[in-house]
């Protein structure tokens, strides 16, 4: 019997592991920069600080564009609304300042590739996976849709198990895809948004089967939005497979009363509050390690001089997916200043690779580069893993007790 190529390609994506670059005939969404609403987070206060300290909630999110990209932070940041309790793990830091593990772009296959890979999946308690909806788009029509969700599904099955594999895991709150992304002319329906329900009726379906010990938690999406959808469908709310920041309201209204039922505090003993910081710049060999792709802040002290003029640029192979910013900062010799920076959407312009500065007049020493942290400053200075007790600290930041936590610690 012949087969059609597109046909071909749903059957392949059924057997598609770990270990394959990706699915073939997927699609890529356009990722901006433009209209984000950013603001700094809110500082605890000392009381409040005493009070959350080992009563946090910690979740490490885990996804693709829809937890991270464009507006993607406030979800975290509306479920801290919801939440006041919570605190979000991971090595990356979106729009907002908050951790998570969440990559744009990222395929099923894309998480199970990078799963053991403990920078980009760090140890939590809990996790909060939505993945699949760019899986999705191997499908080019309907026929296709069961061959590809059924692919998806098999792979969310194989990522949640790998989780609740790791020691230190208590449950995983499995997502269901959300409706999206709909037809940008009509409104109407696509092929992808429709595989992405068959892949939710396949996971709630064989639910219990595939999840038997109670530790994976499904945190239904789907339903509550479609029976709204003309109100989710506009663009206020939605833009293309992306909420926006008065959607991811709603989203997180669905989650909040399934997290707050099923998580529990981790403990801390000892007494003394910080932050866990890493400080990613070498300063022996002069750049960072390569930066996964977010916010940073850059932090340093004017050696000799009132200012320094300096270019801060990622050393990529292909100059087109390249960083290079350059920048002036000036106060008085022996200041610290600081700068955010974004390094770029990946495949969107920027790829891996570390960063590296280079002085055009001036000098600095003591460079420091982080992850943006929500109050968008820089911690108190250090070298490898520290933890800060002097720097304000947010709202959904993880409070560790002081020394603090060692360099590869079980919660960031």
């Amino acid at each position: 019997m012949k087969t059609s190529v597109g046909a071909a390609t749903a059957l392949l994506c059924t057997a598609l592991n770990a270990g394959s670059a990706d699915l073939p005939g997927r699609t890529f969404d356009k990722l901006t920069y433009n209209g984000m609403q950013i603001s700094a987070g809110r500082a605890l206060t000392d009381d409040e600080i005493s009070a959350l300290a080992g009563q946090q909630k910690i979740l490490c999110m885990i996804g693709d564009s829809v937890s991270w990209a464009e507006d993607g932070d406030h979800f975290r940041n509306e479920l801290l609304k919801l939440m006041p309790d919570l605190a979000f793990a991971g090595t990356h830091t979106a729009a907002l300042g908050y951790s998570h593990a969440a990559e744009g772009g990222d395929s099923t296959i894309r998480v199970l590739n990078r799963l053991n890979d403990p920078q980009r999946v760090p140890d939590a308690p809990y996790y909060h996976l939505l993945i699949g909806i760019n899986d999705c788009s191997a499908a080019k029509n309907d026929e296709q849709s069961a061959d590809v969700a059924a692919g998806i599904a098999d792979r969310i099955e194989k990522i949640v198990n790998i989780l609740l594999a790791r020691p230190g895991t208590r449950k995983v709150f499995l997502g269901a895809l959300l409706p999206s992304p709909f037809d940008m002319q009509s409104g109407g329906s696509t092929v992808r948004e429709r595989t992405g329900s068959v892949t939710n009726a396949i996971l709630r379906k064989s639910f219990a089967e595939r999840f038997p010990d109670g530790r994976v938690v499904w945190i239904e999406y789907e339903k509550p939005l479609h029976q709204n959808l003309s109100e989710w469908k506009k663009p206020e709310n939605l833009r293309g497979a992306h909420p926006t920041a008065q959607g991811y309201k709603q989203v997180a209204a669905i989650a909040a009363p399934v997290l707050r039922k099923h998580m529990e505090p981790t403990l801390l003993n000892g007494t003394g509050h910080g932050v866990e910081t890493v400080n990613l710049w070498d300063a022996k060999l002069n750049l960072t390690p390569p930066l996964i792709p977010g916010w940073y802040t850059l932090s340093l002290e004017l050696e000799n001089c009132d200012q320094v003029v300096f270019t801060l640029y990622s050393d990529a192979s292909d100059l087109k997916q390249q960083f290079q910013k350059s920048y002036t900062l000036s106060g008085p010799a022996g200041q610290r200043l600081e700068v955010n920076f974004m390094t770029g959407y990946q495949n969107y312009g920027y790829t891996l690779a570390p960063f590296k500065i280079k002085i055009h007049s001036g000098g600095m020493k003591n460079v420091q580069i982080e992850k943006m942290r929500p109050l968008q400053h820089a911690s108190i200075y250090g070298q490898g893993t520290f933890v800060d007790t002097t720097s304000p600290i947010a709202a959904g930041e993880i409070i560790v007790n002081a020394p603090g936590l060692a360099a590869g610690s079980k919660y960031r």
